[in-house]
């Protein structure tokens, strides 16, 4: 018996979200064994070949003229400036915890930034949300919320969120402008090839002097999850859902992103969440779940 397309896509909807919040803990790990834009372009480059092969195997047109224009600027913000700003924060002591709250907000901001942008209606939910997003936002920049202990998070470390946070809201919002002119394999690919050469220019500036990475299985075993795993199998995952009509689903799956983050990161990198921590995640949550209701 076959199961039916709604149990497909709820199965679907359960493995990304372990997927996608894996990313951040399994890069920890990577990051201990190499400069993070290294790390990060070397993974973008191998996850481009295994998608752009996918592509062509499937004989599946390539974008062009506007539609490759679009592409490629949200692989500059999302690819390129998003992950940018997650990897230098780890790099930096951005807890995971928090790393993950940062990826759950997206929605929120991207939520708020559509009324000057695209002229969507401020209500009361979305006002409310906002409010939630904001307050989570406080909790995580107080000062002692840290990895397990009292020393508080790094200004750099809080600059490279923010920067994660507005390009990757910025990405969304340009998709939601210019149509989602992204949510196909070939425009996928783009966008990580756009991602690798942003994080080979980083490297090239300011890691060139750095140690390089030092191959060993405890390297190779995080970075190929994170190829393999994280930016091959959640962005088909990814697509396919959204290929489905199922962007509402999606939005909603983002709200347990910060929590599997934080707990997951607990025993597998002994990041511990502080009372703080978890306030500012049931705050996110709750934004992106009035978001969700909103919608419906």
């Amino acid at each position: 018996m076959t199961a039916s397309p709604d149990r497909v896509a709820t199965w679907a909807s359960v493995a990304f979200v372990p997927l996608w919040s894996s990313g951040v803990l399994f890069g920890v790990l990577a990051l201990r064994h190499g400069p993070p834009f290294a790390v990060t372009g070397l993974r973008f480059a191998v996850a481009t070949a295994i998608l752009a092969t996918l592509a062509l195997l499937r004989g599946m047109r390539w974008p062009r003229g506007a539609a490759l224009g679009h592409a490629a600027m949200v692989g500059l913000l999302m690819q390129g400036a998003h992950y940018a700003g997650i990897y230098a924060g780890l790099a930096a002591g951005m807890p995971a915890g928090v790393t993950g709250l940062i990826v759950g907000l997206i929605p929120i901001v991207t939520a708020i930034g559509a009324v000057p942008i695209l002229g969507e209606p401020f209500t009361q939910r979305r006002a409310w949300a906002a409010a939630s997003g904001v307050a989570a936002a406080v909790f995580v920049s107080r000062n002692g919320l840290a990895t397990g202990s009292t020393v508080p998070i790094a200004p750099a470390a809080m600059g490279l969120g923010a920067l994660a946070l507005f390009s990757g809201a910025g990405a969304t919002l340009w998709q939601k402008r210019f149509g989602m002119g992204g949510a196909d394999l070939p425009s996928a690919a783009v966008q990580l090839a756009v991602g690798t050469l942003i994080m080979t220019v980083c490297w090239g500036l300011l890691e060139r002097d750095s140690p390089g990475i030092a191959w060993s299985p405890a390297f190779l075993v995080p970075f190929l999850w994170l190829v393999v795993a994280n930016s091959v199998g959640a962005t088909l995952l990814l697509l396919w859902l959204l290929a489905r009509g199922a962007a509402g689903r999606v939005t909603g799956l983002f709200f347990l992103v910060p929590p599997v983050t934080a707990l997951a990161a607990a025993p597998m990198l002994d990041e511990w969440p502080q009372p703080t921590t978890l306030i500012a995640i049931t705050l996110g949550a709750l934004s992106v779940r009035l978001l969700m209701t909103e919608r419906r």
